[in-house]
Parts: C-alpha cells; sequence; structure tokens
C-alpha cells in the first residue's frame, strides 16, 4: 500500500508541473490556431452585415487560388526565403568562422555584428529608406557619384529590384542571429582536434571539412530549418518598406494576410491562407526532421 500511495504522490505531482503547461498552450496555442481553421471554411467579411458565417467548405481556398497575383505572390514567396535564408546561412558562417579566430578587438568586434539583430525592425527600415531614397538618400549619392551610374538608382520602384534590396536588408538584419549560433557551436570544439590535424599535415580546408563541419552541421540543419520557417512568414520589414508593392513585385504570402484581412476585411481568405502557410511549415519541418534524423545529423 505504502508503494501505491508513494506512486500516486509522484503522479500528482507530475502533474502539477504538466497541467498548467498544458492550459497555456491550449489557450494560447491551440485554440487559436483550430479557431483560424474553422474560420478558414466560413464566410467572414467585415463588411458584411450579416451577422452569421455559415460554413462555406473550400470557398475561401478557390478564391486564393483565383487571384490574379497568386501565381506571383507564390513565387516572390519561395524567392525571398530561398534567397534569404541562404544569406543569412552563409554569412552567418563566414562571420562565425571569422569571429572565432584569436586578433586584437575580437570581443568589440563580437559586439558590434550584433547591433543589426538587436536594432528593432522599425528602425531598420526608415534608416534603409532614406539611405537608398533616390533624391536624398547616402547611398544613392555615393553610386550617383560612380562614372558607370547615369542617375540615382529606384531600388524600390521596380518589383525585381526592390525585392533584391528587401532579401539584402533581411539579410543584414538578421545573419548576426545565425553568426552568434554557429560561433559558439565553433567554441565547443576541443582544439585537441585541430592541433593533431595540424601534426598530421592537415590545412585549413582540411581541418574545415574533417573537423569543423561535421560536429557543427546539427546546429546548422537546426538553424537552416528555423531560418526558413520565420522567413517563409515575413511580414514587418516587408510591409514597413514597400507595403507589397509595386505592382505586387515583394508581395508575398505574409503581406496577402495582413492585406486580405485588415484592408479587404477578407478575413476568411485570410485565414484560408495562414492555413496553407501553416500546411507548408508542418509539412516541411516534419519532412526534413524525419531526414535528418535518418542520416544522425540532428542531436
Amino acid at each position: 500500500m505504502g508503494s501505491i500511495s508513494r506512486r500516486n504522490r509522484e503522479r500528482i505531482i507530475i502533474l502539477q508541473f504538466i497541467i498548467p503547461s498544458l492550459i497555456i498552450i491550449g489557450i494560447f496555442i491551440l485554440f487559436p490556431i483550430s479557431r483560424a481553421i474553422t474560420m478558414a471554411f466560413q464566410e467572414w467579411i467585415l463588411t458584411s452585415a450579416s451577422p452569421d458565417h455559415p460554413f462555406i467548405g473550400f470557398d475561401n481556398f478557390k478564391e486564393i487560388f483565383d487571384l490574379t497575383h497568386f501565381g506571383k505572390m507564390m513565387t516572390n514567396t519561395f524567392v525571398y526565403t530561398a534567397f534569404s535564408v541562404a544569406g543569412k546561412m552563409f554569412l552567418g558562417l563566414a562571420v562565425a568562422l571569422l569571429l572565432n579566430r584569436k586578433f586584437f578587438g575580437r570581443a568589440f568586434v563580437r559586439g558590434l555584428m550584433l547591433i543589426p539583430w538587436a536594432m528593432p525592425t522599425v528602425v531598420v527600415t526608415n534608416v534603409f529608406r532614406i539611405a537608398l531614397d533616390p533624391n536624398y538618400g547616402l547611398f544613392n549619392t555615393l553610386l550617383s557619384s560612380l562614372p558607370l551610374i547615369d542617375g540615382p538608382i529606384q531600388f524600390f520602384s521596380n518589383g525585381s529590384l526592390a525585392l533584391f534590396t528587401l532579401v539584402c536588408i533581411g539579410i543584414w538584419k538578421n545573419f548576426p542571429f545565425v553568426a552568434l549560433m554557429i560561433l559558439a557551436a565553433l567554441q565547443s570544439v576541443p582544439q585537441d582536434y585541430y592541433d593533431a590535424a595540424s601534426i598530421d599535415g592537415a590545412g585549413a580546408i582540411a581541418q574545415f571539412k574533417q573537423i569543423t563541419w561535421p560536429l557543427i552541421k546539427p546546429i546548422w540543419n537546426t538553424l537552416m530549418v528555423l531560418q526558413i520557417l520565420w522567413t517563409v512568414k515575413e511580414f514587418e520589414l516587408i510591409y514597413l518598406i514597400t507595403q507589397g508593392g509595386p505592382n505586387n513585385g515583394t508581395n508575398i504570402i505574409g503581406i496577402d494576410i495582413y492585406l486580405n484581412a485588415f484592408r479587404f476585411y477578407k478575413v476568411g481568405a485570410a485565414n484560408a491562407e495562414g492555413v496553407l502557410l501553416l500546411l507548408f511549415c508542418l509539412v516541411f519541418a516534419v519532412i526534413y526532421f524525419r531526414s535528418m534524423h535518418k542520416k544522425g545529423e540532428f542531436v
């Protein structure tokens, strides 16, 4: 009897820790997600006088797929995500490798590197909007002084150039986080490995391929998944600079969700896009993590 009561006490203690977490997850995660999925299959138009929201099946999804700019929006989302993530990952790796070496003022440079990531997005967007302004922007002034540049460049007036510019701004803003995480992984690699490799005659490239990369690859994989999931639903940076323009040239799915919900008041269609984005993130994360676990590349 004593062992049974002790087991019950342990179960009660465990439940005391688990139940508050489950309540918080249910209220702030599961309920909003389930509510959004429900609204995606209902007629939710805020300009409608009807207080009812009848079930309309997949009509909201059909409306999304029938949008004239749907193809362009999905292309922009893919291009922005692919190039932004690639830029952040490789620039972060290069900076981390550089800051992992000993040199004078390394601590100061490490702190300086974090400034773009620590800056609020609204500050970053205002700085770049002013710097790239065709009339009085400092960056445009410097470019105009070059012999091959004829006149100011309209960075945000051309769709393709605007998207490329936003990709560069996003990379500059977020690569320090990647660099910081990879730098932490690099510093956990024992120096003895490199000393032994040097004795065996291995150069810097061979040491990176045989020692550094295998040991930091789990962190790299996790960071890449996180960056893809964060970047594919980017909103703040793009909206504050171009609001999806010009002519949907920088419109990605995160911007379109906002516009449908708060400019056109089509809440049902906005939730349908949100469900599509949620499905993509879930499917991508499951497939990627399962493939990496099979290869043994996740810790």
